[in-house]
């Protein structure tokens, strides 16, 4: 376990994955990256970048990572550590300088499929054990062109290579301490043979045994792999700064140096700095940075705005650009930067991605169970209590109260998995930043795994309640009734999957869920009819799920009464033989025709719960569209 001793170095496996045939060089060449640059107007770069709008966050920064090394990026928080590695990791357009890549300017679609990208927190799916997870990354990554059987050996090698093979059967959510998580992040993104390993802060929240087992491991990678390594780390130990080949020490978006941990320790000499005997020179570098910037403040500001006016005017690129053409042109060139590069087929992710849902969804035994009791007790009881529901005035009161609890009780029940698509949206957002799958792959995996799941459900509730209670007794009528409960409850599914995407947290999406559930049934036409809505109010009765769903249980059940008479009128005794007339007041057809229902639009109302099916679908792909972006930024 974590606490044990360092480990002696780890043998690589004779059938573990082979090292890259090409090393690789990266070198960044003058990078600097500002907040609050000018939008329309590139040529007033000078006066924004002196302006009170503009922030620095990188300025300057030049540096060399070989191959078979790591390169550790030092500096205290807010140095810009992580903004320098999602440059290097393409996931963030530099606002001026260049990346290259063994002396070539770097391509960042093609420096994707070679690198990994390693984010500083380890978020994992619980239900499946570290082999599982390793398994389907690979199927993800490798596409269907290799078989499964060279997956599971290639899986085996990488776990034993990394020390990991006696947690193969281990579930995520179980028993892993810190370090051995991380160690599972780096061992994941080994799956395609990185030529370049970027990792942010691997080292973060880690006892000092675990972090140095976390950077023996990423040593080890380095050079059985010839594997270019670059992490950012705040304060390494001393036995940790033995393992680091080069040090680049930032203070406030600047170099103060590079170079090892002796050449440091001359450079503070040069500085007339003497290291105490009880600190080593990157901790005393540390206290001191304040006192040595490599550079004079003023004239580093200027000979860095000097050469953010030549890279971004209108002379360096064209003399006949347009401030709009050159603000267009940076804008592609950070899309181009944020856009990842996916390895696999469409069907081939939604076919991984489906058995990945089904085998999380089967373990989650606790939501099985629940929604399956759900459904079958609630629809006992309400069986139970509307039992033979009969034909007359008291027993049209009684559907539309029964139909109105049962889209409550639907509604409401599928809340249960918002927790869940909350605690998945990091990992999502990871997978699909980084090139993994496509988000519309996800969903649609999604959608497949949850529909005959979902329907399971909505048998077993018609099933309970539908016979008991004595609705319409044709087959007919009970399949459009599974069919209308089941549509009910994707859509819920799909309301609840909108805002785990939209909501920052679990109580804010409790509360979005409550809010709006209450403002669809309360202008669903139960409490307060269409006619009696102040008309600024009247869209809110059409945006209504309630409405469709409440409409289409009422025709359905009405058109099989529409002769019947439900309530009769009794007259006076005939003179004659002394009996009473009887006369019908009400059918089942002018009930429909009070609510404002006719039988035409029966399959009308289900296109349009479909419809609300496929919006939140889609308004949920854009929201998460929308965080995979800001993600990269």
């Amino acid at each position: 376990m974590e606490g044990q001793p360092p480990p002696s170095p780890l043998p690589i496996s004779p059938n573990a994955c082979p090292p890259n045939n090409k090393t690789f060089t990266v070198t960044a060449s003058s990078i600097c990256y500002t907040k609050g640059e000018s939008s329309t107007s590139l040529r007033l770069i000078k006066s924004a970048c002196t302006s009170s709008s503009t922030t620095f966050i990188l300025k300057n920064i030049s540096f060399t990572a070989h191959p078979s090394q790591i390169l550790a990026l030092v500096g205290p928080s807010g140095a810009g550590k992580s903004t320098l590695l999602d440059i290097l990791a393409t996931r963030t357009a530099p606002t001026a300088g260049s990346l290259f890549l063994n002396n070539a300017p770097l391509n960042p679609s093609s420096f994707r499929k070679l690198s990994a990208y390693v984010p500083q927190h380890d978020y994992s799916l619980p239900m499946l054990t570290v082999h599982e997870t390793f398994v389907f990354t690979a199927q993800l990554i490798k596409g269907s062109s290799y078989k499964s059987d060279d997956i599971a050996s290639r899986v085996i090698s990488l776990l034993s290579e990394l020390g990991l093979t006696h947690l193969t059967h281990t579930k995520l959510g179980k028993g892993l301490s810190g370090g051995e998580r991380r160690r599972i992040s780096i061992g994941l993104s080994l799956l395609h043979d990185p030529g370049v390993l970027i990792l942010d802060e691997p080292t973060s929240g880690l006892d000092s045994c675990s972090a140095f087992k976390v950077m023996h491991t990423l040593k080890s990678t380095a050079e059985s792999r010839g594997c270019t390594v670059v992490l950012s780390i705040h304060q390494p130990s001393f036995k940790i700064l033995s393992i680091i080949d080069g040090i680049l020490l930032l203070s406030k978006g600047r170099v103060v140096h590079q170079g090892t941990l002796s050449s440091l320790e001359d450079f503070l000499v040069s500085k007339d700095y003497a290291v105490p005997l009880q600190l080593n020179s990157l901790e005393y570098a540390m206290e001191l940075l304040n006192q040595i910037q490599q550079h004079d403040d003023v004239a580093g500001e200027e000979a860095m705005i000097n050469k953010l006016i030549a890279t971004t005017s209108p002379s360096s690129s064209s003399s006949s650009a347009s401030p709009d053409e050159l603000y267009k042109t940076k804008k592609q060139q950070r899309e181009r930067f944020g856009r990842p590069s996916y390895r696999s087929s469409r069907m081939h992710e939604v076919f991984i991605l489906c058995k990945r849902f089904w085998k999380m969804v089967f373990r989650t035994k606790q939501l099985l169970l629940t929604n399956t009791l759900e459904a079958l007790v609630v629809g006992l009881v309400l069986g139970t209590i509307y039992i033979d529901i009969g034909y007359d005035k008291e027993g049209i009161e009684k559907r539309f109260g029964l139909f109105a609890f049962t889209l409550t009780f639907l509604l409401s029940s599928t809340t249960e998995t918002l927790p869940i698509f909350i605690n998945e949206r990091p990992i999502l957002i990871r997978e699909a930043s980084s090139g993994l799958y496509h988000l519309s792959s996800y969903l649609l995996a999604n959608t497949l795994v949850f529909m005959p799941y979902l329907l399971a459900v909505a048998l077993i509730y018609s099933v309970s309640v539908y016979f008991l209670v004595g609705l319409c007794g044709s087959w007919q009528a009970f399949a459009y009734f599974v069919l209308v409960i089941w549509v009910i409850v994707l859509m819920a599914n799909s309301f609840v999957l909108f805002l785990s995407a939209l909501a920052p947290n679990y109580i804010a999406g409790t509360s979005l869920v409550t809010i709006l559930l209450a403002g669809f049934f309360l202008f669903s036409g139960y409490f307060i009819s269409k006619d009696s809505l102040p008309k600024f109010w009247l869209f809110m009765h059409y945006l209504s799920m309630y409405k469709y769903a409440l409409d289409a249980m009422l025709i359905n059940e009405y058109s099989c009464l529409v002769t019947r008479c439900l309530i009769w009128y009794d007259g006076d005794g005939d003179n004659n033989s002394g009996s009473r007339s009887r006369s019908c007041m009400m059918t089942g057809k002018d009930v429909m025709v009070k609510k404002g229902l006719h039988e035409n639009v029966r399959w009308t109302n289900v296109y349009i719960l479909l419809a609300f099916f496929v919006l939140y679908r889609s308004l949920c792909l854009l929201v998460l569209m929308r965080r995979v972006s800001r993600s990269k930024r």
